[in-house]
């Protein structure tokens, strides 16, 4: 009676271990087919992100290329005249807006800024007698619109494979003060795009701010305003910084201050006057 007890005991525990072991053996399979099918998609994301890269550097290359050979004419010219050089230009900003039109559809502040390029250049050729600081002037907001552009491109095909998380801080200056901590941003994300995820905002842009050409004007509902010319109450932003230890007032418009991966910034609804 105990050998037969102690054989169906025997037949029970290796009835269980065989059990374990296809188990454990199913198991470690489809792990490894989990990690090879997040591996197959991981390498699909970097190669998608190496094929928007080169598509970016060779878009950007070549209006490069056409940006340089405008520049080496405005350098070596005598003229007094350039107007026929500014229809150039407003030729060279149709080619940017062209290759770089799903990037300005998504993005208000970039869209923006080659607005307010089209719209000099437009009112200039209008005129006509363009003079050289005028170009000149011209040339430097397109050269700096061409680098957004292709580092906005970059970040935009980065985003595919990594994210930033950073904390956003809303103080509504009457004691109601809202935290949205780890907020996904995508790399090379500015405060202006960062805000705009978590809250409804209303701006101004400012053509002649550098750098940076925005001001918020309104975070969710809450409207700055002025009491006369001396004073009011406006959205102040400020940043965390590691070296002090302390929040800092931002030193530029929001739109050009790059996140970093944990981050922290605030908005601060703050009363101002003048002396």
């Amino acid at each position: 009676m105990v050998e037969k007890r102690t054989l169906l005991f025997a037949s029970l525990l290796m009835f269980v271990l065989a059990m374990l072991t296809s188990s454990l053996a199913g198991y470690f399979y489809l792990q490894n087919a989990v990690s090879s099918e997040q591996n197959a998609e991981n390498l699909q994301s970097i190669d998608a992100m190496a094929t928007r890269y080169n598509d970016a550097m060779t878009k950007y290359n070549k209006l490069l290329s056409d940006y340089s050979m405008l520049y080496g004419s405005y350098s070596l010219s005598q003229d007094t005249d350039f107007t026929l050089p500014t229809d150039s230009l407003n030729d060279l900003l149709d080619h940017a807006e062209g290759n770089f039109s799903s990037l300005l559809a998504s993005q208000k502040d970039l869209n923006e800024t080659c607005y307010e390029l089209r719209g000099k250049c437009q009112a200039l050729l209008a005129r006509g007698n363009v003079t050289r600081e005028e170009f000149g002037e011209l040339l430097n907001e397109l050269y700096e619109l061409l680098n957004l552009l292709v580092i906005r491109e970059l970040n935009s095909a980065m985003s595919e494979v990594t994210t930033l998380a950073i904390n956003m801080c809303i103080d509504y200056g009457n004691e109601t003060v809202k935290w949205y901590n780890n907020t996904d941003v995508s790399p090379g994300s500015s405060l202006f795009q960062a805000i705009q995820k978590v809250a409804t905002v209303n701006y101004t842009y400012y053509a002649w701010m550098k750098p940076g050409h925005i001001r918020l004007t309104a975070i969710n509902d809450k409207e700055e305003y002025a009491i006369g010319y001396s004073e009011g109450w406006s959205w102040i932003w400020y940043y965390w910084n590691d070296d002090l230890q302390q929040l800092v007032s931002g030193p530029v418009g929001c739109d050009a201050w790059m996140l970093k991966d944990g981050g922290t910034y605030k908005w601060r609804f703050e009363h101002w006057s003048w002396p």
